[in-house]
Order: structure tokens, then C-alpha cells, then sequence
């Protein structure tokens, strides 16, 4: 499966899910007041339990140093993101407190979590790669916390600690497990369990973000020259670091794929969050993120089916 329209047949459903978050939020099936304590349930159990389910036992992830290099290149291409996006933004006339640090952000920063999993389980169904893209999110927690709101708070005062969440900790855990041996004594009913509340955590989470780009959207004018570049940026020219790692690093199969798929995701919705908390300019990152995620649904099918076929 790697010519376009079978690529756009794998993606095309989670950008459909993210309509129908939309239209459930339009139509009040899905009321704000809902959104914190589904996004706490998603975050804090059922997230969790997918990575139990994904990583513990998984035979991708058993050995130390494979999980420290999917880690660390997760770390480095964020940071190597934001870094470039960051002296690339005077180029569209961004400075300091205008929106330069939140635009650096907003397009280091890609969607690593509820878009890239559905997309990495359908492609590639063997359960080595999702345990792969888990541990390759390490890193992109840390950069995101550090090197992410470092920059926007400075990073005496980035709060590193957050960067150690429930999903992070079911990571750990999972890999503790592995690398102890202790998976195999996992009882099977559990396995099932993790499994079967795992599986809810997905759409739910995708329901969520097409409801919060619905609520963002048309809030602020556009502006046009942010809403070209960062596509640029975000799903062109960012994604040749990506790329290049999954062609000339010694990687394995799977992460080579968690590469390429993520070199085609668009801006984080959490951008946004990360804006509005830390002292950013959100207007900004909401433009980042709709544009970005606009575009991609045409790239990103094109990037992930080029790059499997010559990377």
C-alpha cells in the first residue's frame, strides 16, 4: 500500500472524524462543558491503557538502545524544528512579542499523538511499529515541554515536570516491564482489558480536535502571510529532516516508518494550548494549526506514499 489513493484512504477517515467532532460540536451533541472531563478520561486512562496494550511484550521494544535512539531523534527533530522556524519567522515580518516564538512552536511542533496512531495502525497493522511511534513520543514530550515552552517562558521557568504525564508514565512503565521481563506475566484478561478501553481512545481524542479547530476557527482574520508559510515550513520543509533521518540513520524498519509518517503531520492542536497558557500570541497558533491541517490533507497522503516508496 503505497500509491496515493490507498494512502488517502488510510488518512482520509481520521480528517472525516475530525468533521464529524466538528458538526457534533456545531450541533451541540458534543457542548464545551464535555470536552474537559472527555479529554481527562482520554489522557489520563484510556491512552494509557493503548500503550500498555501496544508496548508491553512488544518485541520491537524490548532492547535499550533501539528505544533511546527513536527517543532522541524525537527530541532532536522537534528542537531542530522549532529552531529553524524560529529564524525563518522574520522572513514574514514575526519579532519577539509579535509572534515569532509562537509560530516557531506551532510548526516544530507536529500532531505525534491521535492523528499519526490510526494513520501508523492501518498502514503498518503489525503492532511493532505503534510500539515504536510510543517511544519515539518520548522525546517529543521533552522537546516539547523544554525546548517547546522553554522558549516561550524561558527555561528556568518551563514546567519540565509536566513532560512526566500519564501517557509518558504508561511508556515507562511498558518499557520497565520489557526490559525486566516481567510482560510475560501480564495476565491475558488484563491484556484484553487494555486493549478494549485502548481502542476508545483514538476517536475519542480525534472527535475532540475536530471540535476544538471548530471552535478556534474564524476567530481571528486570517493572516495570509502566516497561513502560506507555515505550510511550507510545517509540511515541506521541516519534513526533509525527517526524511533524511529515516534514509541515512541506521534505523530500524519500524522507525524508519514512524519517521515518514511523521514527517507528514501537521501543527499539534496542542499548539494552542501551549500559546494560550505560556505567554505566546495565540491568535498566531490557531492560524498555524488551520492551515497547516488544511493543507495536509492533500500532502500528507502525497508524502507518506512518495516517501515509502523512496526512502
Amino acid at each position: 500500500m503505497t500509491d496515493f489513493a490507498s494512502i488517502l484512504t488510510v488518512v482520509l477517515p481520521v480528517y472525516l472524524t475530525m468533521g464529524a467532532g466538528a458538526v457534533a460540536r456545531r450541533t451541540g451533541v458534543l457542548p464545551v462543558e464535555a470536552d474537559p472531563g472527555l479529554l481527562k478520561l482520554a489522557v489520563t486512562l484510556l491512552t494509557p491503557c493503548l500503550i500498555l496494550g501496544r508496548v508491553a511484550g512488544n518485541p520491537a521494544v524490548m532492547s535499550p538502545l533501539p528505544v533511546l535512539l527513536a527517543a532522541g531523534l524525537g527530541y532532536a527533530l522537534v528542537a531542530l524544528g522549532i529552531a529553524f522556524s524560529y529564524y525563518a519567522a522574520p522572513l514574514i515580518g514575526l519579532q519577539k512579542h509579535t509572534g515569532r516564538r509562537t509560530f516557531a512552536v506551532s510548526c516544530g511542533l507536529q500532531n505525534y499523538g491521535f492523528v499519526a496512531i490510526p494513520i501508523v495502525s492501518a498502514l503498518f497493522p503489525d503492532p511493532g511499529t505503534l510500539g515504536v511511534l510510543f517511544t519515539f513520543t518520548l522525546g517529543i514530550e521533552l522537546a516539547c515541554w523544554t525546548a517547546g515552552v522553554g522558549l516561550m517562558t524561558g527555561l528556568g521557568q518551563a514546567p519540565w515536570r509536566l513532560a512526566v504525564n500519564p501517557p509518558v508514565l504508561a511508556i515507562l512503565l511498558s518499557l520497565a516491564l520489557n526490559f525486566s521481563g516481567l510482560h510475560a506475566w501480564i495476565p491475558e484478561v488484563l491484556r484484553r482489558t487494555f486493549d478494549m478501553m485502548g481502542t476508545c481512545a483514538v476517536p475519542l481524542a480525534v472527535l475532540l480536535i475536530g471540535a476544538s479547530i471548530y471552535d478556534v476557527w474564524g476567530q481571528e482574520a486570517m493572516r495570509w502571510s502566516i497561513a502560506l508559510f507555515a505550510p511550507v515550513l510545517r509540511l515541506a520543509v521541516i519534513p526533509l529532516a525527517f526524511l533524511a533521518a529515516a534514509a541515512w540513520l541506521p534505523v530500524t524498519p519500524e522507525l524508519r516508518s514512524v519517521l515518514i509518517i511523521q514527517a507528514a503531520m501537521p501543527s499539534a492542536v496542542f499548539n494552542i494550548v501551549i500559546a494560550r497558557h505560556y505567554g505566546g500570541h495565540a491568535p498566531t497558533a490557531v492560524q498555524v494549526v488551520i492551515a497547516t491541517t488544511v493543507v495536509s490533507l492533500a500532502t500528507t497522503p502525497l508524502v507518506i506514499a512518495w516517501a515509502l516508496k523512496n526512502v
